[in-house]
């Protein structure tokens, strides 16, 4: 008889709650924010935001370092601790980003400097000039700390991909 089987490095990305936060990232970023601005609604989708960015930045984070793992053959299973130690970092970045107007435009620069190379490749690919760098929009707003309990959600789904594991 055959015991369980290892998860796949990684595959906290296809988990039912980290596809649903990262349609939801999507749909509110490109559609939903476009369609409420200068409304009240305004207000929501900018929590939304930040609710889907603390449910999935730190799947993707834990799922990046386990595919780094096996790529060296180093990945023994999902690891709670990691996971645990990647929400204290999202999550402190989150506070800092969200209090620190300093911090905050770090953060746009950085984001910015990180979306240039997919801009870059469809202008490529469709003949276009270069892009610029184009600049995410970022509110200081420490209101928004209310969605910080999100970023530790990776804490339970790890959890459950390890019992999975261990039986």
């Amino acid at each position: 008889m055959r015991g369980p089987s290892l998860p796949l490095a990684g595959d906290g990305l296809l988990q039912p709650l980290s596809l649903v936060a990262l349609v939801g990232l999507l749909v509110n970023d490109h559609v939903l924010k476009g369609l409420a601005a200068g409304t009240p609604w305004g207000l929501l989708t900018g929590k939304l935001s930040d609710c889907c960015g603390l449910l999935f930045l730190p799947v993707l984070l834990v799922a990046a370092s386990e595919i780094l793992a096996s790529c060296i053959n180093a990945f023994r299973g999902p690891s709670a601790r990691a996971a645990v130690v990647v929400a204290v970092v999202v999550a402190a970045l989150f506070c800092l980003m969200k209090t620190v107007p300093w911090v905050g435009a770090r953060y746009v620069d950085v984001v910015s400097v990180l979306q240039w190379p997919g801009f870059a490749l469809v202008a490529l690919i469709d003949g276009s000039q270069m892009p610029g760098l184009r600049r995410v929009a970022h509110v200081v707003d420490p209101t928004d700390l209310i969605a910080l309990p999100f970023a530790f959600s990776v804490v339970w789904q790890t959890q459950r991909r390890a019992r999975r594991v261990d039986g």
